[in-house]
């Protein structure tokens, strides 16, 4: 069977910070990959709920590399573009589910589970 999977161009340690933010946040390759996924389906989800499925349709169409295999220019470019989303939805609690546990945002938030535990 034929390797159809887009291919992957992350050339680098996908774990090792190198990019800071407009909030001072040193982000990985990882994170940041992690960040524009859940800003993702965020939109999808909202989508499907006003039953605009373009998004979506787009994606499964033509296809998508995803995240975590972009190049750091191309990650870099899609990151700007919603990073204050990010940030709003994740002050707001309107991610779908929690920040990576490297995620640097935890070093200024609680997780919840360690508030259950406190």
């Amino acid at each position: 069977m034929p390797d159809n999977l887009p291919a992957n161009l992350n050339d680098q340690d996908s774990h090792e910070p190198y990019y800071e933010d407009s909030r001072a946040m040193v982000l990985s390759h990882y994170v940041m990959a992690e960040r524009c996924m859940q800003v993702e389906a965020y939109k999808i989800y909202s989508d499907y709920i006003e039953r605009d499925y373009s998004t979506l349709s787009y994606i499964l169409e033509g296809g998508f590399r995803g995240f975590h295999k972009m190049t750091r220019e191309e990650l870099q470019e899609e990151y700007k573009e919603i990073e204050e989303q990010w940030y709003e939805l994740e002050a707001s609690n309107g991610l779908h589910w929690e920040a990576y546990e490297d995620d640097p945002i935890w070093t200024i938030t609680e997780k919840p589970s360690e508030i259950a535990t406190n």
